[in-house]
């Protein structure tokens, strides 16, 4: 916290403006039918997006991660189920790369001359954050998952976090390749289901005799419930 400066807080004590960091901002937003893994293309910037998505009640979707040309970030990858599409509303955030042009409010800058908070712009509220465990492993862990509720909103988006993986490939002629991952699916307008979904599903030539492939990462999940 530096010596001088602006910080903002609500009737909770929580930090809303600090003149020191560059609050995220609403960048763009829109809907999409994603396929499988599917690249969602965003303006090109050298500043970092955080995306946050709004699933549908037909298919699981997770954000895999963020594509890079050059310096620039411009895409989102989002993955869902294996052979399946579904479509899903989406918002990316960013530190704000210029001033909104209304006529009053609050600019608050930093030290470096750089756009901390502007009051035209749009910013996102997190509602709550869960924690969620679930159980890894070779073939169980497709069914495990995890209900959420969150009964003071309806229809928010939502940040699900890190990312995961497990991998299976079957031995057999041919032989048959699982990647999973954990991803989120709407099930009504105040809950949410956070669980293992496939979304690849080949038959390939690997392994052979005696190479079996299990192996993944499957880290506690992080889902935060954002009000846009």
């Amino acid at each position: 916290m530096p010596d001088y400066g602006l910080i903002v807080k609500n009737n909770n004590e929580e930090i809303q403006i600090d003149s020191t960091y560059r609050n995220l901002s609403l960048d763009q937003s829109d809907t999409s039918t994603i396929s499988a893994a599917t690249k969602i293309a965003i303006t090109a910037s050298l500043l970092v997006p955080l995306c946050l998505v709004r699933p549908n009640t037909d298919r699981f979707i997770a954000v895999r991660s963020y594509s890079k040309t050059g310096s620039n970030f411009d895409g989102i990858n989002i993955l869902t189920e294996y052979d399946q599409s579904t479509s899903i509303g989406w918002q990316v955030y960013r530190e704000n790369r210029t001033a909104s042009g209304e006529n009053y409010g609050l600019l608050v800058y930093n030290s470096s001359g750089e756009l901390c908070f502007d009051s035209g712009k749009n910013y996102f509220k997190i509602f709550s954050v869960h924690t969620i465990t679930l159980t890894g492993g070779p073939y169980g862990a497709l069914g495990d998952y995890e209900d959420i509720s969150h009964a003071g909103i309806s229809n928010p988006y939502y940040i699900l976090s890190p990312s995961s993986y497990w991998v299976v490939a079957v031995q057999g002629a041919p032989g048959r390749l699982y990647v999973s991952s954990i991803g989120i699916k709407k099930l009504t307008s105040t809950s949410v289901r956070v669980g293992w979904f496939s979304w690849i599903n080949v038959a390939t030539p690997y392994p052979g005799p005696g190479d079996p492939i299990v192996e993944g990462l499957n880290p506690t999940m992080k889902l935060i419930v954002c009000a846009p």
